[in-house]
């Protein structure tokens, strides 16, 4: 399979993240349902992970605090303002995009970030701010914080994953393998019915008394 799609001109560093991607979900999917991690769902920590790739992890992780924070004001200072949630919700958006340009050209390790790929790496970090401003609007900047932290550890996870030279090579050498243990994997999670680790810490006075 993978001699195939590197015969037809596909690179073997984009055939090796399409099969990360599977395995990519599933970290998610094992923070939630195993762990306990929440998180902004399943297609959020994915795509920060992978947006990763072109900022380096410490430039990449300086981003996604600044979208929280620049949000955050944002949402401060429109919060006396009345306004129907689409635009509100643009204004925010927008206040993010021109924080990100404006953070650019201070940020440290710039060294790192691979432009021009990087471009899309921004922009896969400032629509996914569209959930968290979501969030914070209806939830506030305790709780929003708190989820924004899980989502921002479960990227990080898939990063090292992803750029970890044996699992790419395990994954570049047996594909088929690789999905048919993810996909027995998740139909196992589909069925766990058990704690979560978070609840057994959070519970574990009434447990094991």
């Amino acid at each position: 399979m993978t001699n195939l799609l590197i015969q037809n001109g596909i690179p073997e560093h984009a055939v090796v993240l399409l099969f990360m991607l599977p395995i990519a979900i599933t970290i998610v999917v094992i923070g939630r349902q195993i762990i306990g991690v929440k998180g902004f769902g399943i297609a959020t920590p994915v795509l920060v992970g992978y947006a990763y790739l072109a900022t380096g992890l410490q430039a990449g992780i300086i981003i996604f605090f600044a979208i929280f924070i620049i949000g955050f004001i944002i949402k401060s200072l429109l919060k006396t303002v009345r306004l129907l949630y689409l635009p509100k919700m643009a204004l925010i958006l927008i206040g993010i995009v021109i924080g990100t340009v404006i953070l650019l050209t201070f940020i440290p390790y710039r060294s790192e970030i691979q432009f021009p790929e990087a471009i899309f790496s921004f922009l896969i970090l400032i629509i996914s701010a569209e959930q968290f401003a979501s969030f914070l609007i209806e939830h506030g900047p305790r709780k929003t914080l708190g989820i924004t932290l899980e989502t921002l550890a479960m990227a990080t996870v898939i990063f090292l994953l992803i750029t970890w030279g044996w699992m790419q090579s395990i994954v570049l050498s047996y594909p088929i393998f690789i999905l048919i243990a993810i996909i027995l994997l998740n139909l196992f999670l589909g069925k766990w019915t058990g704690l979560r680790i978070s609840e057994y810490i959070r519970f574990k006075d009434v447990i094991f008394k």
